[in-house]
């Protein structure tokens, strides 16, 4: 009798040492008459706090930065940030860890649902996040520019105002046959090169500032197109 304390103790460590989902999660999403393929790596940082990137084929999105990672035992949650959708409709997955080798879940968008399953290959490859930056005092301000898509103008204005100890506040506003206020979530300047993206609409800007003529000139790109860009700076009324 003097064992089944002991015998109990082991059930309860047993019990208790979940399998981990640290690791690289390679895997597919069923899309109804779709299959996705994606890449979910899933680690800790220094302090112990979960982090993690995602990966899907097809989609332009490589290292995108997880968000909201909840881990309780075999069960765990996380969204894809604003990598495939914005705030209501960014993906979220909700997954059991079955052993220690698979991970089978729902991936939820839009008030949609779909299986996924992914395997275990490796060790964690978490992508670092890009910190944004501030822009330099002759980028700041607004800039305009137009470019043809389709066979219709697209005028675009770009406001740039950094913050005290931050990076710079960013406003992309695209007006075609619609207006639409672009979410931006990188932007940054580095040796007179402006880089501007917003993973929601797979859309990125990057141009040469050539502050002296008034210029930024560059490329826009937006899904599978690629165009020309300038933006002058705008003249303010005296």
């Amino acid at each position: 009798m003097r064992g089944l304390p002991v015998l109990a103790a082991a059930a309860v460590a047993i019990h208790c040492s979940a399998a981990s989902p640290e690791g690289r999660w390679s895997g597919t999403v069923h899309i109804p008459g779709r299959d996705i393929a994606l890449v979910v790596d899933l680690g800790k940082d220094a302090s112990g706090q979960w982090i993690g990137s995602l990966i899907v084929t097809g989609f332009d999105v490589k290292g995108a930065p997880l968000g909201h990672i909840r881990v309780a035992g075999d069960e765990l949650s996380f969204d894809a940030g604003e990598a495939l959708g914005v705030a209501p409709n960014n993906a979220t997955f909700d997954a059991r860890l079955d052993g220690s080798a698979a991970m089978k879940g729902e991936f939820h968008q839009a008030g949609n649902s779909a299986t996924f399953e992914l395997a275990r290959t490796g060790a964690a490859q978490v992508e670092a996040a890009r910190r944004s930056t501030a822009v330099s005092r002759e980028t700041e301000g607004r800039w305009v520019g137009e470019y043809q898509m389709n066979g219709y103008p697209r005028h675009v204005t770009l406001d740039l105002a950094n913050r005290a100890g931050a990076s710079a506040e960013v406003s992309f506003v695209v007006v075609g046959k619609a207006t639409t206020q672009v979410p931006i979530d990188f932007v940054a300047e580095e040796e007179g090169v402006l880089r501007i993206e917003s993973s929601a609409y797979r859309m990125t800007f990057e141009g040469r500032v050539r502050a002296s003529e008034g210029r930024i000139v560059g490329t826009f790109e937006s899904g599978p197109f690629e165009l020309p860009l300038t933006l002058q700076r705008e003249r303010r009324a005296s």
